[in-house]
């Protein structure tokens, strides 16, 4: 039987293999992970869900609609409610593969110019990407988060730069939102972005809010901060 050499028996009274990951590791994939999940999660829920191919006469009011929003989706697929009073009109998926996604209640129930001023706001939201940066914006910080706790950086030092990611990233996170109002209400009229919003809160019985001290930190505006600025526009 052929001897140990002595680096394998000094290796072996060492104790098992011990190896070490670079804390960077980590954090690259906490970051993909979460900006991964962020991305995927709305195609997948909007799979699952049971829609349904828009009628001829939907599709007819879909159009008109498209046209009046300055907007052409790629899918429509309409979800049939239970009750009244459910809004919903969004689009979703990733870029050059998006979906709108509209209640049966929207065209049904909404008038034409309600409902072509929430499709040009959703419209502007999805040409300036506005769901990609808030999956963006999260993901950065959860990575922040993940280099303090392993390790990376000082944890002092590392809330200070935590704090400061949070707060410029949902800076821009609501610049860009005003940004995508902007465009709706180039598009159909700042006046009638506003009396929009504020017909859906009122169906969904909820009070838009106005803008406090916890709007700045938050990467969504409050919904009466989007009314005011709209109203200040036109």
């Amino acid at each position: 039987m052929v001897g140990l050499s002595a680096s394998m028996l000094s290796a072996l009274q060492a104790g098992p293999l011990q190896t070490t990951v670079d804390p960077l590791v980590f954090v690259v994939v906490a970051f993909g992970v979460f900006l991964v999940a962020a991305v995927v999660a709305p195609i997948v829920l909007l799979s699952i869900r049971d829609t349904r191919e828009p009628t001829a006469d939907e599709r007819e009011q879909l159009e008109t609609l498209a046209e009046a929003a300055g907007y052409e989706p790629r899918t429509v697929a309409v979800v049939e409610t239970v009750g009244d009073q459910s809004v919903e009109l969004s689009i979703r998926g990733p870029p050059g593969r998006r979906w709108l996604l509209v209640t049966d209640y929207v065209l049904e129930e909404l008038d034409s110019e309600t409902a072509a001023a929430l499709l040009a706001a959703e419209a502007g939201r999805a040409r300036l990407f506005y769901m990609e940066y808030r999956a963006l914006a999260a993901a950065t910080v959860i990575a922040i988060a993940t280099g303090m706790f392993g390790g990376l950086v000082p944890f002092s030092d590392g809330l200070f730069v935590l704090a400061v990611a949070a707060f410029a990233l949902f800076w821009g996170g609501r610049q860009l939102q005003f940004s995508a109002d902007s465009l709706a209400a180039a598009q159909v009229g700042a006046e009638s972005v506003a009396e929009a919003f504020e017909t859906v809160a009122a169906l969904r019985g909820v009070e838009p809010e106005a803008a406090t001290w916890r709007t700045w930190f938050e990467v969504q505006p409050p919904l009466g901060q989007r009314i005011d600025r709209l109203r200040d526009r036109s």
